[in-house]
């Protein structure tokens, strides 16, 4: 009997992790966490093909707040939040911003560049709002230079 090296039975138990199942594409199915982590996986995608984006970080935290994306689009830091919505949600993912999740951003995005060694000369928030239907179908509107204030 053939006896597998450690190195391949570690990749076997990651391979069979129950966090590892691949998506079945229904949303029903899923736990809000498991959305969450589905919609910035789209929006990801969505900025790395669509609109071009060089991605730097996902889930940055300050003791501030979190900010979901952040990427660079030809020199501009762009901060990136992603809000996902039922496609019969009675408010948009871009109006579900309420003025105080505006002042946690505006302040970790400040708390994000002040860490940085060399400022970028612009930056702005784009909104990526994804509504979903019941099965597989979503749709992703992005929303660039959203005010703050």
């Amino acid at each position: 009997m053939v006896q597998k090296r450690w190195i391949d039975k570690v990749f076997s138990l990651f391979k069979q992790s129950p966090w590892r199942t691949p998506w079945n594409g229904c949303w029903d199915s899923m736990n809000p966490s498991e959305k969450g982590a589905r919609g910035e996986q789209l929006a990801l995608n969505y900025c790395k093909k669509e609109l071009g984006f060089r991605f730097i970080t996902k889930n940055w935290r300050s003791r501030r707040g979190e900010i979901d994306l952040i990427c660079l689009d030809k020199g501009c830091l762009v901060f990136i939040e992603v809000r996902l919505r039922k496609e019969i949600s009675l408010v948009s993912g871009v109006h579900s911003i309420s003025r105080r999740k505006k002042s946690i951003l505006r302040r970790t995005a400040l708390a994000y560049l002040n860490r940085l060694h060399k400022r970028p000369k612009t930056y702005r928030l784009d909104i990526i709002s994804i509504a979903y239907g019941p099965l597989k179908n979503y749709e992703i509107s992005h929303y660039r230079n959203v005010a703050l204030f």
